[in-house]
């Protein structure tokens, strides 16, 4: 019963990571969309990247 428990714990675990992995997914999309980039293009790193051009280039 508890290695059962320990299991369901994990497999739970899994799919709420999983969720927060698609719910990230769909927000870089959107982000990609309003910074009229091509989503199947711009990876989440570059996304990061230009926004700190941008603060960089704010803050000056």
């Amino acid at each position: 019963l508890c290695v059962f428990n320990v299991f369901q714990d994990s497999i739970d675990a899994s799919k709420k990571l999983e969720e927060e992995f698609e719910t990230i997914e769909r927000k870089r999309e959107e982000l990609a969309n309003y910074l009229c980039e091509d989503p199947s293009k711009l990876s989440l790193e570059d996304i990061f990247s230009i926004m700190k051009t941008f603060r960089d280039l704010f803050i000056r």
